[in-house]
């Protein structure tokens, strides 16, 4: 067992497809105490601060997002029962709210329902599915918590390095680059928060996002990125990348939780900075400052090998993402600007905007179109 695992271990970590021929995993061992260079078994503890971060979120939401939420005036959903139904059950999971009118005749057969019935115990299955604006609300106040820590330690990690400021420094002496235990951390912490953010992801139940493959990929590419970037020692351009991206997110999470506890002027404000934000350091800066250093001017220090090209595809896959979520922020500043207002949420939402009640009155018509949305008649 022992030589099986061995063999997929060296296959794995091949040292021709992760480190070229310019250096060895033994130039990763330190006698010197004082000189550390990256240990990839280190970098597994990511995994636990995960699941210490989930505990941690846990508390925070009871002692201080929930009192938060609470105290600008928004308040838990109310409990949604259903009388369970196999056949309604299956026709949710398959068709949503948008249910074919021949279905329909099926389910009145197979549930004894009336059409009525049927519609309103699937609208009140699917605003069940949906995260409540409470459950939003914590969600945004551990971002913004997060990384508004991260940003700041980030700069305060990177400000006396000397890549921070001339990106060729990110691999003058590769393989051979120290690492402070300010840089290990912000590695560790950063690591194991997308780990945390991948748990809830795959283990939320019915857990509906518009742009959740999006963010799965966005989180996967990311824990890639610094994962192996770590074990080959591709920290300095790591942390550059770790650090540009964590700058607008606090803004968004406030401007967000602004937006669930109906302060709309206070959500415009922090939408505005969050756009300056997010355009300089996605836009601009990550492609010309962290794709250049990456890309361009590894070239006069490294020999190409595989792994760079698989960072710099993952590293362009980021970009990709980038410009898709810019569309979508610049759509949300258009419609600010034609209506006067911001009416859908930013950047991440639910399938569509329902309110926390279920107990509005549905229409045919907006089932078949899938648009459940409110009434203001009698039930």
């Amino acid at each position: 067992m022992a030589t099986i695992w061995n063999r997929v271990n060296e296959f794995i970590w091949y040292e021709k497809y992760w480190l070229g021929d310019d250096a060895r995993w033994q130039d990763f061992e330190s006698s010197d105490p004082n000189i550390y260079y990256p240990k990839i078994s280190h970098m597994n503890w990511s995994i636990v601060v995960g699941l210490l971060l989930i505990a941690v979120r846990y508390v925070f939401d009871c002692i201080f997002s929930k009192p938060l939420a609470n105290w600008m005036g928004l308040k838990e959903r109310k409990v949604i029962h259903l009388v369970p139904s196999p056949p309604l059950e299956a026709a949710y999971k398959k068709y949503r709210s948008a249910v074919p009118k021949d279905e329909f005749q099926k389910l009145i057969k197979q549930t004894d329902m009336t059409e009525r019935q049927i519609q309103r115990w699937l609208f009140k299955r699917r605003v069940r599915a949906m995260p409540s604006s409470m459950y939003k609300f914590r969600e945004c106040c551990w971002h913004a918590l997060f990384y508004s820590f991260s940003s700041i330690f980030g700069v305060y990690a990177l400000w006396d390095k000397s890549w921070l400021w001339v990106t060729v420094n990110c691999w003058v002496g590769w393989p051979k680059q120290h690492i402070d235990t300010d840089i290990f951390l912000l590695y560790l912490i950063e690591l194991g928060f997308y780990w945390s953010l991948l748990f809830a992801m795959v283990f939320q139940r019915d857990y509906q996002k518009k742009d959740k493959k999006e963010m799965l990929v966005h989180h996967v590419v990311t824990i890639t990125l610094i994962y192996f970037s770590w074990a080959c020692n591709f920290v300095r351009v790591g942390s550059l990348v770790i650090v540009v991206h964590d700058v607008a997110d606090p803004w968004l999470a406030i401007a967000k939780m602004a937006k669930y506890t109906k302060h709309q002027s206070t959500c415009e404000l922090f939408f505005g900075v969050f756009i300056c934000a997010w355009i300089i350091s996605r836009i601009f800066v990550y492609p010309l400052w962290v794709l250049n250093a990456s890309a361009v001017e590894i070239h006069d220090y490294v020999n190409t090998f595989p792994a760079y090209w698989f960072f710099n595809g993952l590293l362009f896959v980021l970009q990709i993402l980038h410009v898709m979520w810019t569309y979508l922020i610049l759509s949300i500043a258009f419609q600010k600007l034609s209506s006067g207002t911001i009416e859908k949420d930013i950047r991440s939402e639910s399938d569509s905007e329902i309110s926390d009640s279920p107990e509005e009155p549905i229409t045919q018509k907006e089932v078949s179109n899938g648009r459940v949305q409110q009434e203001n008649s009698e039930h």
